[in-house]
């Protein structure tokens, strides 16, 4: 809150200033020529979080959708269901993270897993079926085909992309499900289409296996090496520099198609981490019963055995808690987590004799800093504890004959609590048909965000609306994950930290009774400080009073800033002294809320 004029003007008659000129310049003095001081290093503090509030394990189903009311019959899940924002639904005409987001699914009839089947829309909430489409402008899918979601074009409306049967790609706007286009002629019936800005120019990219098409359905590049076993590819920036690349099981293609490189050994699903520390990220696949990690440049790094053979798409996170990251992977008789090197952490005997290949995520939902993992097999869906591989959950009611999918964990009703979303079907085995919602009885699940959009999920590939960054935060850098679930900010117990670390003054203008103040505003925790405001406040014998408010927005975790000039008279200064502030209210979670406050001192002009 600043004075009004008036009493400005009365502050000034009051301290009898008057106006002089500069002796040398005959002018009225400026803060022109004033260097104001330079951002600091700010330096990031590794420990800077909470002592986490260790949560309740306590699963329990909230609803399921097991008969299609506008598709009859096709109500069996065998793909990895992806969750995001397609309608408005609390009316404010925009569609985004305050809506309730829908579960985006292919489903099948019988046992018919290699047939076409509809595309599925319902809502998170277990409200209701958004749409429910066969095909779209003549064109099909599979019934066991995977799903994208996330904003081609940058105009507020989600789409949803499927590999298809008549081309590789059949996209449909998000929110009522009408086509847009069909592109492609590699198909992969069983393949994940991902959604990745390559360029940085606003508009997405669609890719299947070595396959990119640009916002509209042209095709870009057309790889001609490894396309990630069944068509599952993603895009990350592997060389630092200006676009992404693609990452297809064996090989790595620039957007156009080139080679960045091919190791030549067999192909498979990959994920991306930084498994040696040095902030690049290395690759590792699972395919032909062997797990690969390739560095940068892709040079084999380890190749070891999938425990009882097959193998499916990796996930990485650090499940132990110890600051590593390591990966784990599914195959035909055992969950196997195996560390940064290779070696083997733990392996749980599991039961999937039908494709071998299936998938799991990864989630610390007890807030412990430790991640636990949720795999589904033919018979039972598991929750195993990170570090040891202890069964915390172990539900009998699924089954499913199995493909590449694995369960995925998002907030799914917008409700602020964790759920897990999981495709079933009993084509073959007794058990649930269609999805599957579970959450926590008590509601203590560290949260997540509302969108899971894709088979490639990182939690930087996507922000909470659906929209596609333009340039997408490296994973590695920060998370160090892959089919890890979340929220964008950090792990729950990640904290923000700000302080003042320093501040200037000018008083060229002391003729005019008005200082101009700098300061320098340092974010050192390990997660961005969001919506920080600063206020400068005056002390005296009528109590503080706030001169200034100023809103910094976001600072990001390691940043340095200079904010001002901030034009102070006299009165407003105060004849105890100002004192820069910052988040007064306290709405920012710090690991040190001391060192917010800086003392200005006394009026500065003579």
């Amino acid at each position: 809150m600043r004075i009004s004029p008036v009493l400005l003007l009365l502050a000034c008659s009051d301290y009898e200033f008057i106006e002089s000129r500069d002796e040398q310049s005959g002018e009225v003095g400026t803060c022109d020529s004033f260097e104001p001081p330079t951002p600091g290093v700010a330096l990031v503090d590794n420990d800077c979080i909470s002592e986490p509030a260790v949560g309740t394990f306590t699963p329990t189903i909230e609803w399921q959708w097991d008969t299609n009311t506008l598709v009859p019959g096709y109500d069996m899940v065998m793909m990895t269901p992806v969750v995001a924002n397609l309608s408005d639904d609390d009316g404010d005409g925009v569609i985004g993270e305050l809506d309730v987001p829908e579960i985006v699914f292919t489903a099948f009839a019988g046992s018919a897993y290699s047939s076409t089947g509809p595309l599925n829309a319902i809502s998170g909430d277990g409200s209701g079926v958004l749409w429910s489409l066969s095909s779209a402008g003549g064109h099909t899918w599979g019934g066991s085909a995977g799903v994208a979601v996330g904003d081609l074009e940058g105009d507020g409306r989600p789409d949803v992309c499927v590999a298809g049967t008549t081309a590789a790609v059949v996209c449909i706007d998000g929110v009522d499900g009408t086509f847009k286009w069909a592109a492609g002629t590699e198909t992969h019936l069983y393949g994940y289409p991902a959604i990745a800005d390559m360029d940085g120019d606003g508009l997405a990219e669609v890719l299947l296996g070595r396959q990119i098409f640009s916002f509209d359905g042209q095709l870009l590049g057309h790889g001609s090496y490894g396309y990630g076993y069944s068509g599952n590819s993603f895009a990350v920036n592997m060389d630092e520099d200006a676009q992404l690349e693609v990452v297809a099981g064996n090989s790595v293609y620039e957007m156009d198609g080139t080679l960045v490189w091919t190791d030549g050994g067999a192909d498979g699903i990959p994920a991306v981490a930084d498994f040696d520390g040095d902030g690049r990220p290395e690759v590792v696949r699972a395919g032909s019963s062997l797990v690969t990690l390739s560095e940068t440049d892709g040079t084999t790094i380890w190749q070891v055995a999938v425990p009882g053979g097959g193998g499916g798409p990796p996930t990485v996170a650090d499940f132990d808690g110890d600051g590593v990251v390591e990966v784990g992977v599914a195959g035909l008789s055992y969950y196997t987590l195996f560390d940064n090197d290779g070696t083997v952490i733990w392996s749980n005997p599991t039961e999937d004799d039908s494709s071998s290949v299936t998938g799991s995520a990864v989630f610390d939902f007890e807030g412990d800093g430790a991640s636990e993992v949720v795999y589904a097999d033919e018979h039972n869906l598991y929750v195993y504890d990170g570090a040891s591989g202890a069964i915390l959950m172990q539900h009998e009611g699924h089954a499913s004959g199995t493909l590449y999918e694995y369960p995925v964990i998002a907030d799914v009703d917008n409700d602020g609590a964790t759920e897990i979303i999981v495709g079933s079907n009993d084509m073959w085995w007794e058990g649930w048909g269609g999805i599957t919602v579970i959450g926590d009885a008590d509601g203590s699940w560290a949260p997540a965000r509302p969108v899971w959009n894709q088979h490639g999920y990182h939690i930087t590939n996507v922000s909470n609306d659906g929209s596609i960054p333009m340039s997408p935060a490296e994973n590695w850098a920060t998370w160090n994950s892959f089919r890890a679930g979340g929220t964008e900010l950090g792990p729950s117990n990640w904290l923000a930290d700000v302080s003042i670390t320093d501040f200037d003054v000018c008083t060229a203008r002391c003729a005019e009774g008005i200082v101009e103040v700098y300061l320098v505003v340092d974010s050192t925790g390990r997660i961005p400080a969001e919506e920080v405001i600063l206020t400068l406040t005056r002390s005296g014998s009528d109590g503080p009073m706030d001169i200034v408010t100023d809103t910094l927005g976001t600072l990001a975790s390691g940043e340095s800033v200079v904010v001002g000039p901030f034009e102070i008279d006299a009165l407003e200064w105060g004849e105890e002294g100002l004192q820069a502030v910052l988040d007064s209210e306290g709405r920012v979670a710090e690991c040190d809320e001391n060192n917010n406050a800086l003392d200005l001192g006394a009026w500065a002009c003579p």
